[in-house]
């Protein structure tokens, strides 16, 4: 990997408990916190964050073309941020343009139609509504 200091870069790394899902520089990351979107870019303050459903968006990656993004849903996490480098830890990653936005839809309708009782069961549901909605709009946006 090029050094970032050099290259005005950051590195992204996504990894899941099965595998390093991506390792990559890129010109900036954004990045699907659970309080609201934050972007990185070289030379950004060192933070730990926790991650919410969503998107992480990479810009600029090296070897793409140019300002092309690409986009991996993640279902929640963490994140650490320091000396240009990006970590993601999360359960889940999956490239965008590959999630079938049918079957999204069809799994957030099974969820917002299953019963919870009892407030554990309904954090968890809402909490499976809140990822299940963030995928149907990561594949909504393919194109």
């Amino acid at each position: 990997m090029a050094d970032t200091k050099q290259t005005g870069a950051v590195r992204c790394v996504i990894v899941t408990p099965e595998q390093t899902s991506l390792d990559t520089l890129a010109r900036s990351v954004t990045l699907p916190l659970f309080d609201g979107l934050r972007g990185v870019a070289h030379g950004h303050s060192p933070f730990i964050g926790r991650l919410g459903a969503g998107e992480v968006r990479i810009v600029g990656e090296q070897g793409g073309r140019g300002d092309a993004t690409r986009r991996l849903f993640v279902e929640g996490g963490f994140v650490e941020v320091a000396h240009d480098t990006i970590t993601v830890i999360t359960q889940r990653a999956v490239p965008a343009d590959t999630v079938d936005a049918v079957a999204a839809r069809k799994e957030f309708e099974a969820i917002s139609g299953a019963k919870a009782t009892g407030d554990e069961a309904i954090d968890a549901k809402l909490a499976a509504q809140e990822a299940a909605r963030a995928l149907v709009r990561a594949a909504e946006r393919r194109g």
